[in-house]
């Protein structure tokens, strides 16, 4: 189920039940789910407003287990070379920073998730 959301370009449906829930909370009326990504302990979303990090039991973590970042060009988002199997994407606004894990298995899926959030913040001018 995981592994088909992070086919780029693949289908947004295949969105675990936790996440559906967590964001649920989050989304603001109108906003649209654009692309999903399964990283490792959690799943990125890019919805036409915003990058959303939801960790796996977000429920259990109030002040964590949901972050969310404008698309605007404050919003800097990177990757790290993978390492031992795994890089990372490194998100970075206002001052502080997020990593999140990813399986370098998953290497294209966090490429086209990064090439879309770029292209939609230099958009969004």
């Amino acid at each position: 189920m995981f592994k088909r959301q992070n086919d780029p370009g693949g289908p947004v449906g295949a969105i675990p039940e936790a996440t559906k829930d967590a964001l649920r909370s989050v989304l603001e009326p109108g906003e649209r789910i654009v692309q999903v990504m399964a990283a490792v302990g959690c799943s990125l979303v890019l919805t036409d407003r915003h990058l959303i990090l939801v960790r796996d039991g977000s429920s259990y973590r109030p002040r964590s287990g949901i972050q969310g970042w404008p698309l605007d060009r404050t919003l800097i988002v990177q990757t790290t070379p993978v390492r031992h199997g795994t890089g990372r994407i490194v998100i970075g606004h206002g001052g502080q920073t997020t990593s999140v894990f990813v399986s370098a298995d998953d290497g294209a899926a966090a490429n086209a998730l990064l090439m879309e959030t770029h292209r939609r913040i230099h958009a969004a001018g």
